[in-house]
Parts: C-alpha cells; structure tokens; sequence
C-alpha cells in the first residue's frame, strides 16, 4: 500500500468521524407550531446551540418562550404555542345597536362603535376593545324617557296622562278649590325626571281662636264624617277613597293654628285592556286571571300571544299600575318551527299524540312527545313537553330499555 492511498484513507476516516461526531450531536428540525412559523434560525441541519425564534399569527398570542435551542439532541425549553386571543360577536345591548361593519372574528385592539335608540341615552363610551380574546365593558342606554308625572297633595295633572313622556314634554298642574299653588305650575320631562313639582296649599284664612272652617275636598274621595262649619283647635277628620282607589298620604288630617294639614290624596286603579293588549299582541300572564283592574302600586304579568315572541326593545313584562296608567310590553311575530322526523329518529322518539295536518307550529305551541315502544326517558320529563321558541324545538331523547 503506497503512501498516497494511506494518507487518502485517512483523510476519509477524519471526514467519516467528523461527520457522524456532528450527526450524533444536531437536532432534528423543529417542530411546527399551529397558528405560527419560525421567523429566524432556520438552516438546512442544526447543530448543538442552534437558536430558532417564533412568532404567532395575527389574532394569536405566543405562550411560551419565543426562543428554543438545540441542546443534546432535544429543542430547549420546548416550542411555545399560539393561542387564539380573537374576539367572537360583540355583545348586543338594550335599546342601542351596533354602528360598525360586523365581522365573523375581531382582531385584538379592533373597535366596535354602538349608538343608542332614539329617547335613550348612551352611559359610558359609546365602544369597546377587543382585548384577549373578551370585550371590554359593554356600554349601556340609559332610557330618558319620563314616567307620568306624580300625583300632589291638594291637586292634579291636568288632562289624561300618558305612559310615557319624551325628553322636553311637559305636564302641567292645577290646584284644587281652596288651595293655593306655590312653584310653576309646569314641569318638564328632563333626562328621565321630573322638573321641581308645585305645591298646592290650604287657602282658608285662620279662623277665631284658632279654629279652622270646614275640612277640604279632595278628587276620587271623601271625608268619613258629616262636615261641620267649625272645627276647634286639634279637632281631626279622616278621609276615605272611591272604589279601585288608593289613599296615599296621610289618612287623618288635623285643624292646627286655624289650617287643615296637607290631606291626601287617591290614585286611580289600572284598567288592563284587551284592546291595548292585542295591539301589543299580549296577554295576561296566568290563563285563568280574569282581574283586568288592578289598583295603584300592584303589579299586572303579561306573556306573549301564541305566534309572538318578546320584542328586544321592549318595557318589562312585569308591569305596575302607576296611579291609573300602564306600560305595556310588546311582542313581535315570532318565527314558526317544522317538525324534523329525522330528529325524532335520532332522539328515538314520538309524538304523544297529533290532531295536527301539518308539521308546522307557532311559536309557544307545545308540543308533546314521547319514547318509542322499547325506549326509555333519558331527558328531564319535563322536556317531553317541548315548546316552539321562535323557530326552535328542544327534542327531549330516549334511548334503547334492556330490561
């Protein structure tokens, strides 16, 4: 063997040696990371220390190390993840709506704009950010409108009264015979209250030695006893309202230095009418409540008609009688629902019993179902007797009895 093979054997003994010494040594490539790519280090073999760095996509945060090494064969500290940090739909809120073009995801930091309703008025910034993956806090519309305006000792609101009253509409008072009106007669509906109301005063002179002539009237009421010309200092009548009537104030009233005290006065009971009801297409809550007349202060529950389902933008459904007037709810046609016998298939059941020729039900019928011959409830009993919800059937399931 000459000296020219020797040296030519060994250089490809050093170049083996050097080559499976740095194979044994490199890492493999690194690992992919879902919803992200390596930005930089990237080499055709990886040798011990080699660095590679990590970023996410838009919409996505990098939990980890952005950073890994080869180290003894195995990538340190391990590839981090990208986790989604998108924003679904933003909120809907009461009595406002979304301004900005809608999008299926939210990147974080995008903005959505809301305004609100007409007679409503926005409570906080009128945005929110999407910010990991949550919306910051929602905004509010708060309603400005103005409940009917109070009834006062000694007086009235002239006219019928309405439910509600809009921003700078006002209402004007009168005083009672015998009394005498302090403050503006008119008040103004002011971002959901009442301006200062008037006061109405006794408006008799002092009598002799402090006696008081006799006791003032009041509207929708009565004195319980027989009035006299004079009554003596101290002397008290008591006073009682009509039928459907409430007294608030103070019941007894009493003659001091020669003037009645401040008597009360009687509201008036709601009338809960079918025709306002239809208009609103609703009705009395319980099915066999027949009280259309409720007195001032109680509260009437009304629920949608049959075909009807709650309008967002509507008042509550728990209503109270305000002094002879109501805020009725309103309800909007609701969506039908289409009977699916695939899914009573798949929930093994059937209908209970169906006088019905079609498939098709109103929102809030109900509809009664039961098992299969061999099955056995597996939902709430109470799901058997599913209802339309606006284009939507909850289908209660069986499954297979083997007992």
């Amino acid at each position: 063997m000459t000296m020219l093979s020797l040296t030519t054997g060994f250089l490809l003994w050093m170049c083996c040696a050097i080559h499976k010494a740095s194979a044994g040594a490199a890492c493999e490539d690194p690992p992919l990371v879902e919803f992200g790519k390596i930005v930089s280090g990237v080499k055709s073999g990886y040798e011990e220390n080699d660095r590679v760095q990590y970023t996410c996509n838009p919409g996505y945060a990098l939990s980890g190390s952005e950073w890994v090494t080869c180290h003894g064969k195995v990538w340190m500290p391990g590839p981090p993840q990208c986790l989604d940090v998108r924003c679904e739909n933003p909120p809907e809120i009461l009595n406002g709506h979304i301004t900005s073009t809608q999008k299926e995801k939210y990147l974080p930091g995008a903005k959505v704009h809301y305004e609100c309703e007409i007679n409503s008025q926005i409570m906080g910034v009128n945005y929110v950010i999407c910010s990991d993956g949550h919306w910051t806090q929602v905004p509010s519309c708060r309603d400005v409108t103005c409940e009917p305006p109070p009834e006062i000792a000694g007086g009235k609101v002239q006219g019928i009264k309405k439910p509600r009253y809009l921003p700078g509409e006002t209402a004007h008072y009168q005083c009672w015979q015998d009394f005498q009106m302090t403050g503006a007669s008119t008040v103004t509906c002011q971002n959901g209250t009442w301006t200062e109301l008037p006061q109405c005063k006794v408006n008799v002179l002092p009598g002799e030695g402090g006696k008081c002539g006799p006791p003032p009237d009041i509207e929708n009421g009565d004195i319980l006893s027989f009035p006299l010309p004079e009554y003596d200092q101290g002397q008290s009548v008591k006073y009682k309202c009509a039928s459907f009537y409430i007294l608030e104030g103070p019941e007894q009233i009493t003659c001091t230095d020669g003037q009645w005290t401040n008597p009360p006065i009687c509201l008036a009971a709601c009338t809960a009418s079918e025709e306002d009801m239809d208009r609103n297409n609703i009705e009395l809550r319980w099915r066999g409540e027949r009280k259309l007349y409720s007195t001032s202060g109680d509260f009437i529950e009304f629920d949608c008609k049959v075909g009807y389902v709650q309008d967002p933008a509507s008042s509550p459904f728990r209503v109270q009688c305000m002094d002879g007037t109501l805020e009725y709810p309103r309800c909007k046609r609701g969506r039908n629902c289409i009977l699916s016998e695939a899914e009573m298939k798949r929930n093994n059941i059937k209908l209970r019993w169906s006088r019905k020729r079609s498939n098709t039900y109103r929102s809030k019928e109900t509809i009664l179902f039961t098992c299969l011959f061999s099955y056995q409830e597996v939902s709430n009993p109470d799901d058997f007797e599913a209802q339309c919800k606006d284009g939507v059937i909850n289908y209660p399931r069986c499954e297979w009895y083997f007992g």
